[in-house]
Formats: structure tokens, C-alpha cells, sequence
């Protein structure tokens, strides 16, 4: 947008004076999907209008098109990506997108000793981590804490046992 202004003085001069606006370089940026499991990737997408150049920081970086998708890659922690955008006139617009990371739930499950005599027991010995629940299947049954340890009673016959434990990301399985 371009303005001209004239004034006329009374002594026959004429001065004329010329402003020219140029828009504000908009931009938006979006993680899709915001929260991913530890070890996924999301797709960053991003588009700008009035803009003549865009540079990445953050969990990324360099100079990006003025508009286009990336993936991040694998994550291993919470990221922030931030990406600015410059116009015409110099004026830069700042927009960030995070993606959190949610730590997959990890459980383990021994048995000790894991062979016996007929008539003997063991004692199972299981933990876990970034779990809200766990339940034993196969050889035993039942919610179980995060972590503990139980007896398996006098075995008679070669037995299994699988405890699957979920966190917010997902599901675990363990057996010994």
C-alpha cells in the first residue's frame, strides 16, 4: 500500500512525500499429533503469508521454505521448534509448537530360581517404570502393584508367568 502526500506553501513550491506499507509477515506452526511416545515422530507443518524468509530454532533448525511440513524424528524428550518469519519490511513474527514426550512404560519379571524340584516353589520379583497399573496373566492372575515380589507357591509342573503393566503411553509385557 502506497500513500503519496502533497502540500502546496504559498511561494509556488510543491513538495511531495511517499510512504509505502508493507503488511506484517504472518505465520502459524503445528505439531500433529502435540504428544507422542518415547522413540515416535510428529509432523510439523507450518505456513506463513507476507513473508520473504523463515529460519528454524529449537528442537530444529536452518533456513525453512515460507511454508511446508517436517517430520521431527524419533523423540526422546519434550521439544519445543520455534520458526521465524521475516517480510518485506524487516518486521519478524516468532511462533513455537511443542511436542511432549510421554516415557514408555518398561516392566521387568524374574523368577528366582527359575528351576525347581516338583514340589518347590520360587519367588517372582517384578518392577516397572512410568506404569499407572499392572495385572498377572498365565501361571498367576490379578492387579499387582507396580512393583513387589510373591511366592509362587509349590510347583508341580513347569510354569509361565506374564505380568503386562500400562502407562499413559501404552502397554508392557514382561515374563521370565
Amino acid at each position: 500500500l502506497s500513500r503519496t502526500w502533497t502540500r502546496a506553501d504559498g511561494l509556488g513550491g510543491v513538495a511531495t512525500a511517499a510512504i509505502t506499507v508493507v503488511p506484517a509477515a504472518t505465520v502459524t506452526l503445528a505439531a500433529n499429533p502435540t504428544t507422542v511416545a518415547q522413540g515416535a515422530s510428529s509432523t510439523l507443518t507450518w505456513s506463513s503469508a507476507n513473508a520473504t524468509s523463515c529460519t528454524a530454532s529449537g528442537g530444529w533448525s536452518g533456513t525453512k521454505a515460507i511454508s511446508g511440513t517436517q517430520s521431527t524424528g524419533a523423540l526422546t524428550a519434550s521439544t519445543i521448534y520455534s520458526l521465524m518469519c521475516t517480510g518485506a519490511g524487516g518486521a519478524s513474527k516468532v511462533v513455537n509448537a511443542t511436542v511432549t514426550v510421554v516415557p514408555i512404560a518398561a516392566v521387568t519379571l524374574a523368577a528366582n530360581p527359575t528351576t525347581v524340584l516338583r514340589g518347590a516353589g520360587s519367588t517372582l520379583t517384578w518392577t516397572s517404570s512410568n506404569a499407572t497399573s499392572c495385572t498377572a496373566s498365565v501361571g498367576w492372575s490379578g492387579t499387582k502393584a507396580t512393583s513387589g515380589t510373591q511366592s509362587t507357591g509349590l510347583r508341580q509342573a513347569t510354569t509361565r508367568y506374564t505380568r503386562t503393566c500400562s502407562g499413559s503411553d501404552g502397554t508392557s509385557n514382561a515374563a521370565p
